[in-house]
This record gives structure tokens, sequence and C-alpha cells, in this order.
């Protein structure tokens, strides 16, 4: 049976809310407890990699999606991530770049770093998902991960967004404000009224129009958020080792 557009918008609030902020991964550990000058490194280096890729999975979906509307939201998604965003004139991949610099890597490293084994892993998941799914499947599994950042879920496990925590944890390691454009990009765009953080939400709602293709956004946001997880749960760890000693650059 269908469930009306309130029930929906709750299972999918719920999805995220259980998969993401009821099971915290490594990474949170990590920026607690085990933030040092090397081990930040890990995170930047794999975010990097995650910040040039989701713009490609939102354009996979783009070029499938039938609806002007959403591609409209796609396209503006993409352009603050590639090319300028309003708050800060720089992208985000670039500003993730300047930070990933500021924490000590090399500029030409890092752009042409292709991640770690569960980065290079997961990302592909994502590429894979966001080509061959349908449009509004693919959708949920893209444009949901930036559902972390809703304001209705951050409020009702208490949180304040994700890029604000990241942002107050990095600036104890003395960072300039120009090395954390990324994280008050991020603050600006996702969880605002009408912020990505909604947006993907509204959408879904909207488009999800009969009972099997509900199930089926549910099943691909499930999945999305959980492989997610599953990556900063294992980027989390890898800094954590770092911490304690191990090697910044990993064989694998």
């Amino acid at each position: 049976m269908m469930m009306d557009a309130a029930e929906f918008r709750e299972r999918l609030l719920g999805i995220v809310g259980e998969a993401w902020f009821e099971q915290p991964c490594a990474l949170h550990d990590f920026l607690a407890n085990y933030l040092t000058p090397e081990s930040v490194k890990v995170y930047a280096m794999e975010h990097c990699v995650f910040a040039a890729s989701f713009p490609r999975w939102l354009a996979n979906v783009a070029g499938n999606c039938p609806h002007l509307e959403v591609r409209q939201y796609l396209i503006e998604n993409m352009y603050v991530e590639e090319v300028r965003d309003p708050t800060e004139p720089i992208g985000h991949y670039e500003s993730m770049v300047r930070f990933a610099v500021a924490v000590g890597l090399d500029d030409a490293w890092v752009r042409a770093y292709q991640g770690y084994l569960i980065t290079r892993l997961t990302t592909s998941y994502w590429d894979h998902a966001s080509r061959t799914k349908p449009w509004l499947e693919a959708f949920a599994a893209a444009a949901g991960l930036e559902i972390k950042a809703n304001r209705a879920l951050l409020k009702r496990y208490g949180r304040e967004p994700q890029s604000a925590q990241y942002r107050k944890r990095f600036k104890t390691l003395g960072l300039p404000d120009s090395a954390l454009v990324h994280f008050h990009q991020a603050e600006a765009a996702d969880p605002v009224e009408g912020g990505h953080g909604e947006m993907p939400v509204n959408i879904l709602v909207k488009y999800a129009t009969t009972a099997e293709q509900q199930e089926a956004v549910l099943r691909s946001l499930r999945e999305s958020i959980q492989v997610n997880h599953f990556h900063w749960d294992a980027i989390g760890k890898r800094a954590i080792e770092v911490a304690r000693g191990a090697p910044v650059f990993a064989t694998a």
C-alpha cells in the first residue's frame, strides 16, 4: 500500500537516522579523541577523493532524469560543488584540496590520489548505482547522502551540522579560517531551510508516486547510507591507527 507524503517522509528520515546517527561510525571517535596533525591527513586525503566524485554521481542521475525541476536542482548542486559556491567564491572540491594542503599534503599529489582501497570500493558503488539504477532510486543513492544534514534529523538527534562539528575540531589544530572554507560552505548549503539536506527528501516524496517506487527508494537510500557508514567507519579507524603511530600513506 502506498504511504501518504507524511509517512513516507518519516520513513526516509528514519532510515538515515537509524543507519547514521544511531550507529556512530569511527570517524566521530577519531574527531573527538584522535585528531592529530598526522591523522587529519587521512581524513583530508579520502574526503578529497569523495568530493571529486560526488558531483559526477549527481551528473549521472541528471542525465537519466526526465524532470526539469529535478535536473535544475542537481545542476545547481553540481555548480556549487565544481565551480563556485555562493557563500565563498570557490567550488567545494577546490576548498577541500585547500584544506588538505593546509594540513601538510602536496597539492599535485592530492589531485592525483585515487583513494585508499575502501574509498575506491565505495566510490565505485555510488558510480555504479548512479549510472544503472532508475533515476529516482539513483537520486536516493547519490543525493540522498546529503539527508544526513537535514534540519529535522539534526534536531531529532540533538546534533549540530556535521560540517560545524568538523570546523570546530579542525580549528583546534591551529588552522586559519582560509583553510576551513569547505566546512563554512557546507554549513551554509546543507542544513538550512530548502538546503541540500532538505531538498532530496522533498524530491523523493514528490516523485515516488507508487508503493513500488516508495519501497525501491527506501531500499536504495538505506543501502547508500549503509555504504557511507561503512566507508567513514573504515577511514575513521585508519585515522585512529595513524594517531597511534601507523604511517599515513598505507599501501592498500
